[in-house]
């Protein structure tokens, strides 16, 4: 009975000895955060252009999987993965809830799209007459806020020190950046205003996206925006050559499968975006044919692309603005 009872013990010590380990390698959580490969986004069924003209090919946004925390065991998995990264967590979103953070998401992803149809309209009227958008500047809408300050995610800024969004939009910008402690700002906030005295300088106490009002009654041709549970202002870029490629009657496609990424300004300018690496290898692996990448990050797209084998499949296009974009996709030999 001894032998049989030792031998049991045996086999849970060796159970454990092996097991245990898994346990916590399995369930451990790390403070990182991971990113990694994603895929392609169909745009063009977010606005519809009435009457707008077909493409050959395809305008695609990408998008890439992150998570905060992953386990030991998933660090380890990343780390032999090329495509995929880990990083330090932000410490300046640890303060975040899960609603503030989806709130964020939707947040650049109005402003985003707001941007995109008035660039797509403008860029789209130089080349006929016929197109025609109304719009005007109305606020700066809160996407994030520094730990203690009295502020919330969608907070609409409308006046600074009395001054309100009538001045346009780079000026009402330039006055918050010129913000001190003592001066005012008034925000909407759930339908109603409220006015909140500075302690510092704006733009160290939170950070916006301009909101604009866009008449849609009074834009030609009209448009239908459709529902989205997609955020962030990553696809701006190629959300607008979407719309102005429905706009005007040459096909800016040229029968290509044209992916990118890029914020987009309301002065054509292409921004900054996360994830750039895992967007070039997530291109890549859905056979696209031009990938259009910010220029700010050439350097880290190049690295990435340099690993691909056979990368010669897709070319990898860096663009400053929106004409750069429609400059080369225009000149482009087929």
């Amino acid at each position: 009975m001894k032998q049989v009872l030792k031998k049991i013990w045996i086999v849970l010590l060796l159970c454990a000895l092996i097991n245990v380990p898994m346990l916590v390698v399995g369930i451990y959580r790390t403070d990182k955060s991971a990113t990694l490969k994603g895929d392609l986004t169909d745009i063009t069924s977010l606005v519809e252009v009435d009457n707008g003209y077909k493409e050959e090919g395809s305008f695609s946004s990408i998008y890439v999987i992150s998570f905060d925390r992953p386990t030991l065991l998933q660090n380890a998995f990343i780390n032999v993965t090329k495509s995929a990264e880990l990083d330090e967590i932000n410490p300046y979103y640890t303060h975040f809830t899960d609603s503030e953070s989806y709130k964020m998401g939707i947040v650049q992803k109005n402003s985003s799209l707001m941007t995109a149809v008035i660039t797509a309209y403008e860029a789209a009227s130089t080349i006929s007459d016929s197109i025609y958008i109304d719009y005007n500047f109305i606020s700066l809408c809160v996407s994030f806020y520094f730990e203690g300050m009295p502020f919330e995610i969608e907070d609409e800024i409308i006046a600074i020190n009395g001054i309100d969004n009538s001045v346009g939009c780079d000026e009402f910008i330039s006055l918050a950046m010129n913000t001190k402690a003592g001066d005012s700002v008034t925000v909407k906030r759930n339908k109603e205003q409220i006015t909140i005295t500075l302690t510092d300088n704006l733009y160290k106490m939170c950070r916006w996206y301009p909101y604009y009002n866009i008449n849609y009654d009074n834009i030609v041709p009209s448009i239908k925006i459709n529902k989205t549970t997609v955020g962030g202002p990553s696809g701006g870029l190629m959300q607008t050559l979407s719309i102005f490629n429905r706009l005007v009657d040459f096909d800016y496609t040229r029968g290509l499968k044209i992916a990118g990424t890029g914020t987009m300004s309301i002065d054509n300018t292409v921004g900054a975006i996360g994830g750039i690496q895992q967007k070039v290898y997530t291109a890549f692996d859905d056979d696209v044919d031009i990938f259009l990448c910010p220029d700010v990050h050439k350097k880290e797209a190049l690295v990435a692309y340099n690993r691909i084998k056979y990368k010669e499949q897709m070319e990898l296009v860096f663009v400053k603005t929106l004409e750069d974009a429609i400059d080369y996709l225009y000149a482009k030999e087929i």
